[in-house]
């Protein structure tokens, strides 16, 4: 089956995305939601006409209970979806039942049958388990069931994807993902963080996403098994995932759980419903408790899928005005095991700022100590020691209080003749005049009670590490002789000059 995949915007490692798939095309990251073959609630029509053309279901249970309808009509016509379609071995079974009496090719071979786009291999999924040798165990069995699947069944019209195992265990789980990769599979998916997200241990899986992801080529798509969670999409696609698939829509209805951008409530102890989706706008929180059970669960089911689907178009929008950073901050404010999880994506710079880009349209915003790991503000000060040299002997260090450009002032600025002139920031520190209005000194807003911000006497002391002999540090209006900047569009009171990035 053709399939490729197309990077077309980034921020971090996130990444808006064109996956094509037989044919059939999905802007990533994207929200499969899984289905249950035999009694799903919400019609996999209606998920369509919701923004839905992806969908995940199980072959197990179809296997089970619809085998003979799967084989005659095939998935699609069964089901009654156009979009594309997911089907998962049964490892979640396994993990929840006991071992499955269904080996590789007989999972194999019946999910080419039914005519599924997008297929995984026979897995045991390692769940949250402290032992390394049974994670070792499950890693191996699902890493062995995925090459003998390419091996036999790779040249079907089907697209393979290879789960990566091993848990918590970043080795196992690197050694998976670089094996899969070695094997020819062009997706892959992280298996069983589920466990993990209902003990709200995010930073465990923020490990997990990062090792699986370091152990890939860039241009492989990587899906995320069961991350569901409102809390969890942002960071999750920062890390560079891009498909995810979770029922937690309607397992959190049938426990009376409504899901909001700052986690999930009971609806017991709801008073009001803060949204605007086709739902919420039309009861309210009493009338809601007063509905009968199937009817409850169908709306509250409903709710959650649009408030899912919020946060993918969410992550989305953070990527393209390059602002996915921010995104990620707001919701680890919500949690604080989720802003544990931001302090340790915080030590993942490096790894960070591949996808980040150099120029954007949009203020940087350093709010406390925590954003000065921003890979922005680290690529900045790596590109800023690369530009500064000395031609002269003498440095001025303007160090004013007002973030205003000098070009931007009203009266004439002079500098001394036979001097480099810097500005201070107290974000960057010292850095050549000639850079105010390049990215992203003077789109820099800083919280100045958050940060510590770089001090004259150390902007000074980074002067006199470059080789000037002389420092003079004044404010930006002791200038009284030498040359006179040139007055140019920049001095304009209208809108900023700043010119769009591109």
């Amino acid at each position: 089956m053709d399939f490729a995949f197309e990077v077309k915007e980034t921020d971090l490692l996130g990444r808006i995305g064109v996956l094509k798939v037989g044919g059939k095309v999905l802007e990533t990251p994207c929200l499969f939601p899984v289905i249950h073959p035999v009694r799903q609630l919400i019609p996999p029509r209606t998920l369509e006409s919701m923004g839905f053309h992806g969908l995940m279901t199980n072959s197990y249970i179809i296997h089970s209970r619809r085998r003979e309808e799967a084989l005659q009509k095939g998935l699609h016509r069964m089901l009654d979806f156009d979009g594309v379609l997911m089907t998962d071995s049964g490892g979640y079974q396994v993990l929840e039942y006991g071992d499955l009496e269904l080996d590789y090719a007989q999972v194999a071979q019946f999910q080419a049958d039914i005519g599924t786009e997008l297929a995984v291999t026979l897995d045991r999924p390692t769940g949250f388990s402290k032992s390394e040798s049974y994670a070792k165990g499950t890693m191996e069995y699902s890493l062995k069931n995925a090459i003998l699947t390419l091996r036999d069944y790779g040249k079907r019209s089907i697209v393979w994807l290879g789960p990566v195992q091993g848990g918590t265990f970043h080795g196992l789980l690197r050694k998976s993902a670089r094996s899969l990769i070695q094997a020819g599979f062009q997706f892959i998916a992280l298996g069983s963080p589920v466990q993990i997200m209902q003990n709200y241990r995010f930073s465990e899986l923020i490990g997990m996403i990062g090792a699986t992801r370091r152990a890939m080529p860039y241009a492989t798509p990587l899906h995320l098994f069961g991350a569901g969670h409102p809390l969890t999409m942002a960071i999750s696609v920062a890390l560079g995932c891009d498909t995810f698939d979770s029922a937690s829509y309607i397992i959190f209805a049938r426990e009376g759980r409504y899901m909001t951008e700052r986690g999930v409530i009971r609806t017991e102890t709801m008073k009001y419903l803060p949204c605007s989706c086709s739902v919420c706008s039309k009861t309210t929180a009493k009338e809601l408790l007063e509905l009968d059970q199937f009817e409850k669960t169908t709306a509250l089911a409903t709710h959650n899928l649009y408030v899912l689907r919020k946060e993918i178009e969410a992550c989305k929008e953070a990527i393209s005005e390059g602002r996915l950073w921010d995104l990620i901050r707001e919701k680890g404010a919500t949690h604080p095991r989720l802003h544990e999880a931001v302090i340790e994506l915080a030590e993942s710079t490096e790894i960070l700022k591949g996808g980040t880009r150099l120029m954007k349209d949009k203020g940087l915003f350093v709010r406390d100590v925590l954003d000065l790991s921003r890979p922005e503000v680290v690529l900045t000060l790596q590109r800023l020691e690369g530009l500064t040299h000395r031609n002269t002997k003498t440095a001025i260090l303007l160090c004013g209080d007002s973030a205003e450009p000098i070009a931007k002032t009203k009266s004439n600025r002079t500098a001394p003749k036979g001097v480099d002139t810097y500005r201070l920031h107290p974000v960057y520190g010292p850095y050549p005049i000639e850079l105010e209005f390049a990215y992203p000194f003077s789109q820099t807003v800083q919280d100045e009670k958050g940060i510590n911000g770089v001090t004259s006497k150390e902007g000074a002391r980074r002067l006199r590490s470059m080789g000037y002999g002389r420092v003079i540090i004044v404010g930006k209006l002791a200038w009284t002789n030498g040359v006179r900047f040139p007055r140019n569009r920049l001095n304009r009171k209208d809108s900023s000059p700043s010119v769009p990035s591109s």
